[in-house]
Order: structure tokens, then sequence, then C-alpha cells
């Protein structure tokens, strides 16, 4: 049921998306026969991990996966499996990345719903916490000086909604 994930390639940009459609994938499928077992499971997986830049990752993977019996499958399989995988691909700078973005992220007038849309998806992959004041912040840094000014204005918003919603209302005005 449902499509099948894009095949990994080991490019590291698409590591966290593969991931998350496959746990999609085996989520929707969990009642399909093998998708309950861990062994399984972790060996379908192998088969959509394909190409030059992953072949010894894959066979070192497969020949760990020959040598478990019946008694082993159980979730540390799958565990160790999405443990080695993000060892290996998944990129590791991605809050970093993000967090940079975040502060050079300005809003472009005057689509203040994209930079809100925006800004919460690189706050949740910085692991900022949006009721944060700093991030509340970063938020405002973004926009221009006379959105600033109306934010600003009283009653200062203490939450990110509010502040949110203070420069939606400005940008309307």
């Amino acid at each position: 049921m449902g499509a099948l994930p894009v095949v990994f390639n080991g490019d590291h940009m698409y590591a966290n998306d593969f991931i998350e459609q496959l746990k999609a994938y085996i989520r929707l499928n969990r009642q399909v026969a093998g998708m309950g077992s861990f062994i399984q499971r972790t060996t379908f997986t192998l088969t959509l991990i394909q190409g030059p830049l992953v072949a010894k990752w894959t066979r070192a993977i497969g020949a760990w996966l020959d040598t478990l019996q019946a008694v082993d499958d159980i979730p540390a399989v799958w565990d160790q499996f999405l443990a080695e995988f993000s060892n290996q691909y998944q990129d590791t700078q991605h809050q970093q990345r993000a967090r940079a973005e975040l502060k050079a992220l300005c809003l472009k007038w005057p689509e203040i719903d994209q930079y809100a849309n925006n800004f919460e998806c690189l706050t949740r992959v910085a692991g900022y916490n949006l009721a944060n004041p700093e991030t509340i912040e970063f938020f405002i840094e973004g926009l221009p000086h006379t959105v600033v000014e109306d934010i600003l204005r009283p009653l200062v918003p203490n939450t990110y909604e509010a502040t949110k919603e203070k420069a939606i209302q400005s940008i309307k005005s």
C-alpha cells in the first residue's frame, strides 16, 4: 500500500527524507507480511539503498543481518540499523545550517505567511523553541523596520503567536 520511498543512493542531503518516507511506508504497511519483523524490515530497507556510494555499506549491513537468528528479531535490530544509517549518511550539520538560515531569513514583502512558515520550519530543524524570547527575537530581526515598530507598540506581545499575529496585522494595514 502506498508508494515506495525513492531509492537512496548515498546523497546526504536526502538521507533524512528517505528515512522519514521509509518510516511512513512501514507504518502504512505494518500489517503486510514481513513488516512486523525487524530483521525483514531492515532487509527490505536495504533493497531501497542502492548505488556505488552505498554498496560497501549495504554489504556490511547485509552480512550482519545474515548472522541474526529468529530469536534476534527484536526492536534493537531496527534501532541499530537506524543508528548505523544515521552515522553513515544523515546530515550532521543540519541543525547548524538551519540556524544560519534562520539568522539570515528576511521577510520578502508582503509574504508574511511564507516568512512565518519558513521561520517555524527552520526553528524546528535548528532545535529552537518558539516559546523562547530569543527565538521570538530572531523572528523580529527578519522583519522590516516599520513592522518591528508596529510590533513593539504597546501592548507588546510576549508570545511567538501574538508576535506573528501582530506582524500579520501590520502588513495587512
